[in-house]
């Protein structure tokens, strides 16, 4: 889906990644805010294949997901985990919801994203500390998930080519884009030096029926270091920090809008604490 911009979309995220430290890599230095959520990576090895029992176990952090302030959106519960082992961060991101799938068209099917903060400045609305988007306070990493592809099957720029080999962000095949963003208006594809795009995803169901009542999985995972700057860093015994944020198909007649999601931004930070082995 290459570079485009969108106005207030995804992160309006003002409460997804609970304050943590510094950027990608995190400031163990820096004490999480006052009243901030967090949750604990343990060290695990995980299969990235769309069934959560070999989460069991491992504890995470219940959310419940907001609308945008003024927009009449339903309120979702949701629960992340966060894993991680020498080579590789795994999330697992549950979103209690009726299922809804169009091959043809993602804005009728449930999306999601999970969002990184690159700079200790940078504000949980996609870099900005306000929905506004003004003034910007820093950079922000972004894992656009829209569902071009099928339940199980694994997507991502680990398995599927960049756009045209001149867009390495965007995962031309099944749309689990590696993005960038500075503020509300505005995120792009990670195209710049360096850039690459070694996202692994699949994701499930609990009840793949039209309309059905369930949740779902959105199961992912990440190099802990890929050498782009524009890429989180996870260090084992530091933290990192996280918002999240999803779409639902039932907003409209057509699906969902860019601004029409549920997120975490309004609640702040997510810390996201990284255990030694």
């Amino acid at each position: 889906m290459g570079a485009r911009r969108v106005v207030s979309l995804l992160f309006v995220l003002t409460a997804l990644f609970v304050a943590l430290p510094g950027c990608g890599g995190a400031d163990e230095e820096a004490a999480p805010e006052d009243g901030a959520r967090a949750v604990e990576a343990t060290a695990e090895a995980i299969a990235v294949d769309g069934d959560a029992s070999d989460w069991d176990g491992i504890s995470g952090l219940d959310v419940t997901l907001e609308a945008i302030e003024d927009e009449d959106v339903e309120p979702k519960d949701a629960t992340v985990r966060v894993v991680h082992d020498d080579e590789y961060l795994y999330v697992l991101f549950e979103v209690e919801d009726d299922y809804n799938w169009n091959p043809d068209d993602a804005h009728l099917s449930g999306a999601a994203a999970v969002m990184w903060s690159l700079e200790p400045a940078a504000g949980a609305h996609m870099g900005s500390e306000d929905p506004s988007g003004e003034p910007s306070a820093g950079t922000v990493d972004i894992w656009h998930w829209e569902l071009a592809c099928a339940s199980g099957e694994e997507t991502g720029g680990e398995v599927s080519a960049a756009g045209e080999g001149e867009d390495p962000g965007n995962d031309e095949g099944c749309n689990l884009d590696d993005e960038w963003s500075t503020s509300p208006e505005e995120r792009e594809d990670d195209n710049g030096e360096g850039a690459e795009n070694s996202l692994l995803g699949v994701w499930s169901h609990t009840n793949p029926t039209e309309d059905a009542e369930g949740s779902w999985i959105f199961e992912m995972r990440r190099p802990l270091e890929t050498g782009d700057e524009q890429d989180a860093r996870f260090t084992a015994g530091q933290a990192a920090r996280m918002a999240l944020a999803y779409w639902d198909a039932d907003t409209g007649p057509a699906g969902w809008e860019e601004d029409g999601h549920v997120q975490t931004a309004n609640q702040g930070w997510i810390d996201v604490n990284l255990t030694a082995r």
